[in-house]
């Protein structure tokens, strides 16, 4: 068994609030919540494809709640 640890920083035009809505999905290895603009979010599972899902998981709820908080494809602004 291997013991995998991960740490999520996310700036968001709405940090706060885009915590708020996914911190529902806390559960015993999953932690977020709002830190000086950012969403942090610590992971901590027992093996690296449950490492993987849960990250995918996370992401993928975090992109949903950003289009809907700041607009759709709101990160395209960061790329340039």
């Amino acid at each position: 068994m291997v013991a995998c640890k991960a740490r999520l920083s996310i700036e968001s035009c709405d940090a706060r609030s885009l915590a708020k809505s996914i911190c529902a999905d806390n559960i015993s290895y999953v932690k977020t919540r709002y830190e000086g603009g950012f969403v942090v979010t610590d992971v901590e599972v027992d093996s690296v494809g449950s490492m993987l899902v849960t990250l995918d998981d996370i992401l993928v709820n975090l992109k949903v709640a950003n289009d809907v908080l700041c607009g759709r494809n709101a990160d395209e602004d960061l790329k340039e």
